[in-house]
């Protein structure tokens, strides 16, 4: 795509205020100009520099009369084909005359200023650094040094400005644009409407410097702002850096909930940056444990066979099914490059320790007593003295209550849970319990029935009883409590 077509703007967006007058002369004078307009327009498709003498005689005849609103759309095309030709320097000049059209009584505040944000907006995708600069201080300064004062504009180009700035890295003319936006709004004053824009601009710099501490406080006043409906990128913006925030100190819950928020704002913008932050709130919530998958939302569902997010709907499908294998094999070939994200690296220690401390609790249900080598060949061939770590935190956050014998190499736990297959068991036997109970009231009270009799048998011959045993289970160490079914693979030594 050339310059020129990627400049090109829509031409629907040209502005038209009806204003009527019983003046005719004035009118029959517009409608010239007017004409002027169209047949200028009409060469560029043949001739940008015919095109560009046209437009600039139009603009030449105003200045010795009266202006109009057609001079001004002269100068925006004047603009756009000196841009298209790469005349840099001409363009800047033609801005500085399109500027002194704003109070001009025939061009509205609304016209001048659509007209103003169009060309920052298409000159921001340029990439060209040098002239962006140079539009955004003459901007500036057209309104800091003239008699013309448009401090929504005046905003609107400071923010600008300052996003290029640290795009570029240049935190020392960036810090003084943002010291001007804070003095302008009230002396940064939280109860104006412009506050969460500027935070957010900050948060960024402070994002890229990795100051936690500014960004904690940064956080914290942008979402005390009371009264404020801010773009929907901006807030993405703030609580993007509420989740990362809230990652630092292990609040993952809270990290979750940001990101949520960051997702759905970035999403409702029309961002691409909502795919990045929805891989953070798939990690949050690996980390924070949660029942609810985030890729279940409304909002979340039409992405999730996007190419950026399927490697983490994996790594949170084998995390929630303790597959701890395949969640390290993901992270080893760097699938869909994962681990690039430094911001993610920076967390995968622990979610590593999360999958695993999950896998040791599933796996120890119904057991007295497991070595430190069986912990190993569950989790995947780790070293002894990460199995001992694990355990540990394990023993101190409560989720086991046992010991550890660091001699013989055992963790041993004092009133073992029961695996899933001791509770469908007990299970089972209380059910057979209370079927018999009921077939033997049943039986009482038929007549000439003996008591005790009929299907009560049968149900002891079914084998429930001798499966389960009179006392029912009784633990894996042991082995079952009857039915000869043995000992299934315990890794109790005894």
């Amino acid at each position: 795509m050339s310059d020129e077509d990627s400049y090109e703007m829509n031409e629907d967006e040209e502005e038209y205020d009806f204003e009527y007058s019983d003046d005719s002369g004035s009118n029959s004078s517009n409608s010239s100009v007017e004409n002027s307009y169209y047949n200028a327009k009409g060469l560029k498709d043949d001739s940008l520099p015919s095109a560009c003498t046209a437009f600039l005689k139009v603009v030449i005849d105003e200045e010795s009369g009266e202006k109009t609103v057609w001079g001004f759309k002269c100068l925006k095309q004047l603009i756009k084909c000196h841009y298209a030709q790469g005349e840099y320097s001409k363009m800047v000049e033609i801005y500085k005359k399109l500027l002194g059209y704003i109070s001009c009584s025939a061009v509205t505040q609304n016209i001048s200023e659509k007209g103003i944000n169009s060309i920052l907006d298409r000159l921001s995708s340029s990439g060209n650094q040098t002239l962006l600069h140079d539009i955004y201080n003459e901007t500036l300064k057209f309104f800091e040094d003239g008699e013309t004062k448009n401090e929504r504009l005046w905003f609107k180009c400071s923010l600008k400005l300052g996003q290029l700035l640290l795009d570029v890295d240049d935190h020392v003319r960036f810090q003084k644009v943002i010291s001007t936006l804070l003095e302008k709004s009230a002396d940064g004053n939280q109860g104006t409407s412009h506050m969460m824009e500027i935070y957010a601009l900050q948060i960024q710099m402070y994002g890229k410097m990795r100051d936690t501490k500014k960004l904690k406080d940064l956080y914290s006043k942008a979402t005390s702002v009371q009264n404020n409906v801010p773009h929907p990128r901006t807030l993405a913006i703030i609580h993007e850096c509420g989740g990362k925030t809230y990652m630092q100190s292990n609040e993952w819950e809270k990290a979750k909930d940001a990101f949520f928020i960051s997702f759905k704002s970035f999403d409702e913008a029309g961002d691409h940056s909502r795919l990045r932050v929805l891989r953070y709130l798939l990690m949050a919530s690996m980390l924070h444990a949660s029942d609810i998958n985030p890729l279940d939302s409304p909002e979340a569902r039409p992405y999730k066979d996007a190419a950026e997010v399927q490697v983490m709907t994996r790594l949170v499908s084998a995390f929630h099914t303790n597959r701890i294998q395949e969640f390290e094999n993901i992270l080893k070939r760097n699938e869909g490059g994962v681990m690039d994200d430094k911001f993610i690296k920076g967390y995968m220690d622990e979610l590593l320790g999360s999958v695993r401390k999950q896998v040791v609790c599933s796996v120890i249900g119904g057991f007295e007593r497991v070595s430190f080598d069986w912990l190993r060949e569950e989790l995947n061939g780790i070293e002894e003295e990460e199995v001992e770590r694990l355990l540990v935190l394990l023993l101190l956050e409560g989720r086991i209550v046992g010991k550890i014998d660091q001699v013989k190499k055992y963790l041993i736990i004092s009133n073992p849970k029961p695996s899933p297959n001791t509770l469908l068991m007990n299970s089972i036997t209380e059910l057979s319990k209370s079927l018999q109970s009921a077939i033997v009231t049943a039986n009482d009270g038929i007549p000439g029935k003996a008591k005790g009799g009929g299907l009560q048998g049968s149900v002891g011959g079914f084998g429930l009883g001798g499966i389960v045993g009179e006392k029912g289970w009784r633990g894996r160490k042991k082995g079952y409590d009857g039915g000869g079914v043995g000992d299934l693979g315990s890794p109790i030594v005894m």
